[in-house]
Order: C-alpha cells, then structure tokens, then sequence
C-alpha cells in the first residue's frame, strides 16, 4: 500500500491520529461518545475546525487513510467567497464538547462548527 502524502501518524491506539506535515492539518479516527449514531468518528480539523468528519460501525482504518490520500493538503476556505484567509475561533463550551465559530473578514460569512468532541481537539 503506497505512503499517505504529507501525513505522519502520531498515534495509533486507542486513537489513529494524523498530522499533515505541510499544513498542521489533524487527522483522528476515534471512538465516538454513546450517543452519537456510529462507534467511531474520523475527522479532519484545520485550525480545530473539521474540514471533513466521517462516522463508521468499526475501526475502518483503510477507509479513513483512504479519505486522507484524497486530501494531501486540507485548506480552510470560505465557502462563500474565494477568500482562503479566515478565522477560527472558540468557544461555547458544555462539559467535553467545544464549539469553535468561522468567520470571514471578507464577505462577513460566520457560522458555527458542528459540534466538535474533546476527542477531537
């Protein structure tokens, strides 16, 4: 199987962690908390905010790297403009969960994260 590009792996129990080397980008595949729908949760975070997230019934490693192949190089980028410089912050916190906000100082877009687990950080 050919080497992920521009991603190391920090961690591999019980966590499967990720760090793009270029960008700083975080990758997890973690057990998810009991009351979200599936087990296990893959994410890529930029800046602590998911770019992308994944939930799976098992610990699918080989789709998860599979998902990391595709994404080389995450960027964080507003959706509504094709301005790449944002700001991420923090918070609205309640207990393990933090909730990180996206803002754009170019067209004004904000919204909110989904929620992101402590897991995740």
């Amino acid at each position: 199987m050919p080497r992920i590009t521009n991603w190391r792996r920090e961690s591999r129990s019980p966590t499967l962690a990720y760090r793009n080397t270029e960008t700083g980008a975080r990758a997890v595949l973690h057990r998810a908390p009991d009351s979200y729908r599936y087990k296990w949760r893959g994410a890529i975070l930029v800046d602590g905010y998911p770019v992308w997230s994944r939930g799976y019934e098992t610990k699918d490693a080989k789709s998860f790297r599979d998902q990391l192949r595709k994404r080389p190089a995450p960027e964080l980028s507003c959706p509504e403009c094709p301005n790449d410089h944002v700001l991420v912050g923090e918070k609205a916190a309640d207990g393990a969960k933090v909730q990180r906000w996206f803002d754009c100082h170019d067209c004004g877009y904000e919204t909110p994260s989904r929620i992101v687990y402590g897991a995740e950080r």
